[in-house]
């Protein structure tokens, strides 16, 4: 018995091939070229939180030039409405209504069916979270005090690396990749998700310069939130792309095999 090939499949890896196109689109090439270049700097990045994470665990107190930072943030006059922003993003940020975004977030993707996202979502933020809360355990710096700069709420908690700055990354991170994926950029009310789009990175630029403004983190922490929310992103995106890869290879091949007993049954 000849072995029958599968047509749609074949037609899909011919207009592939054919467009030099990867599953989102992109050509073939760059997109190898850019991820050579993003595994490098991501293991860059992370030899730079690991390297900063020691030394600020041998030195716990801020760095030369921080006090002034944070002091300099505390002393400019800013209109009440912008302060009602800037304070807003670390509000929204707290545990509690972290948890409930998150939750929602997490229901709505569910609804809508949307299992690989939801899943992506939900672990990207509660590894990524966990990960920030082993980094602080070993540094065990304290919060910026309140003899040095204004602390608008002492907390208790580790202050290196900055955890709402690094949820904000992963948290709204997760979800702009989302509505940057090829499905979502070609249904056609994507441009409803403009305004969160911006709002997302309005709130990812704003968290950092917040939470120094509210003196409960020096500038490095900070700086050490956004780098490792940006490294665990991006190491969940590289799993999300292979999750969609494998997904795509079995639904070929699957095609192919009911391709195969409709020709058989012929």
């Amino acid at each position: 018995m000849s072995k029958t090939t599968d047509p749609e499949g074949q037609e899909l890896m011919e207009a592939r091939a054919e467009n030099n196109t990867t599953l989102g689109g992109e050509d073939v090439h760059d997109t190898r070229v850019r991820r050579i270049i993003e595994r490098v700097l991501w293991f860059i990045g992370l030899c730079v939180l690991l390297s900063s994470a020691y030394f600020i665990h041998l030195h716990k107190g801020p760095l030369p030039g921080e006090v002034d930072f944070s002091r300099a943030v505390q002393s400019i006059h800013y209109w009440p409405w912008l302060l009602s922003v800037l304070t807003f993003f670390s509000t929204f940020n707290d545990i509690q209504p972290s948890i409930i975004e998150v939750s929602v977030v997490f229901v709505f993707f569910l609804l809508i069916r949307w299992w690989k996202d939801a899943f992506f979502f939900l672990l990207s933020i509660g590894l990524g979270n966990g990960l920030n809360i082993l980094i602080g355990d070993y540094v065990v710096r304290p919060r910026p005090s309140p003899k040095l700069i204004h602390v608008y709420t002492p907390l208790m908690f580790n202050s290196f690396p900055s955890g709402h700055t690094e949820h904000d990354v992963v948290f709204y991170g997760a979800l702009l990749y989302i509505t940057f994926t090829k499905d979502v950029r070609e249904w056609r009310y994507h441009w409803i998700l403009i305004p969160f789009q911006i709002f997302a990175f309005a709130a990812i630029l704003g968290i950092g310069y917040s939470r120094v403004l509210e003196g409960e983190h020096w500038l490095s922490d900070v700086l050490g939130g956004y780098l490792s929310g940006l490294l665990w992103l991006f190491l969940m995106i590289f799993v999300y792309r292979w999750v969609t890869n494998l997904q795509h290879k079995h639904q070929l091949k699957k095609e192919g095999m009911r391709q195969e007993a409709s020709s058989v049954s012929i």
